[in-house]
């Protein structure tokens, strides 16, 4: 492939032989069909690198490429970033899967739209056979017994979508549960202006937040994407020392990923194009969170 495509999809995955062909496929099926996969295999010592070289060799769209060593998670995404030949971009986990017309749908809305930085769909949740999980009043409850505590964020699409970039910022900081809108799709010139994944637990949030300080955040109200839940998914790790180390190889310590969250929002705060109001609210936003021991030790 030479041509440039419009999207690159990046795959990181470590381990992943139980449902990275679902996920492939969900992919390999869209109905917009002019993007790459970039699978980045994290040294894996299963079956996964022969599942993405078989996609590889039958679908020029899909490149396979193995680390020598296992990086940890947010290094492995940061790494199909840097692979990407894209215009826009998004990130896809292993186990999750996407309706055929999640590309398309996205697409068309940063298109059209210059004041969306990240298009992403409703979230759905599905048991590791690939069926929906039984809702229950704060979770659900998949064939295992396991009771996931995920909320819905009902209120989400007003106040990521809002035009004041503190009320976004707000939004991701202080008052959502589920930030599953990492893996939306992007276009790669704002997500340039990010540090995508640094090197620690509840990077993701920052990366957001960089995000919601230069635009609106768009989830469509219509089902898309499929997250799955199952016992070896990374947010049943047993410790937060176990999530720092999951984060990246070269990582031990899990008590400072708080501060380092609080200093990434503040960074993301000082390097916006912000009118001084609005600079202040945002930091206004910021500590808020910070003044709230329980959420700042929680994290999350």
């Amino acid at each position: 492939m030479s041509a440039r495509p419009t999207i690159s999809i990046g795959v990181p995955v470590y381990n992943g032989e139980n449902f990275l062909e679902d996920a492939l496929r969900s992919l390999q099926g869209q109905s917009f069909e002019d993007f790459e996969v970039v699978v980045s295999d994290n040294a894996s010592t299963d079956a996964t690198g022969d599942i993405a070289a078989r996609f590889a060799a039958e679908d020029p769209r899909f490149r396979y490429l193995r680390n020598e060593r296992n990086l940890g998670a947010n290094p492995n995404y940061n790494r199909t970033f840097a692979l990407a030949r894209g215009e826009y971009f998004r990130w896809h986990a292993h186990d999750d899967v996407c309706e055929p017309k999640y590309l398309e749908r996205c697409h068309d809305v940063l298109a059209a739209d210059r004041t969306a930085v990240l298009v992403h769909t409703r979230t759905s949740y599905i048991d590791r056979n690939g069926d929906p999980l039984v809702p229950m009043s704060r979770g659900f409850l998949d064939p295992d017994g396991y009771i996931e505590r995920l909320g819905t964020d009902e209120g989400a699409p007003a106040l990521l979508g809002d035009a004041r970039p503190h009320v976004r910022l707000d939004a991701i900081v202080n008052r959502l549960s589920v930030f599953f809108d990492v893996f939306g799709l992007a276009r790669v010139e704002d997500l340039r202006r990010t540090l995508l994944l640094p090197s620690y637990y509840g990077a993701d949030k920052v990366f957001l937040a960089e995000l919601a300080v230069q635009g609106r955040l768009v989830r469509l109200d219509e089902p898309g994407f499929s997250r799955r839940c199952h016992a070896s998914a990374s947010t049943r790790s047993a410790s937060l020392k176990d999530l720092a180390k999951w984060s990246d190889a070269a990582q031990s310590g899990a008590a400072l990923y708080p501060a380092l969250m609080v200093r990434g929002y503040l960074g993301a705060i000082r390097n916006a194009d912000l009118r001084p109001g609005e600079r202040r609210r945002c930091y206004a936003v910021v500590a808020k969170r910070a003044a709230n021991p329980y959420k700042l030790l929680r994290g999350r």
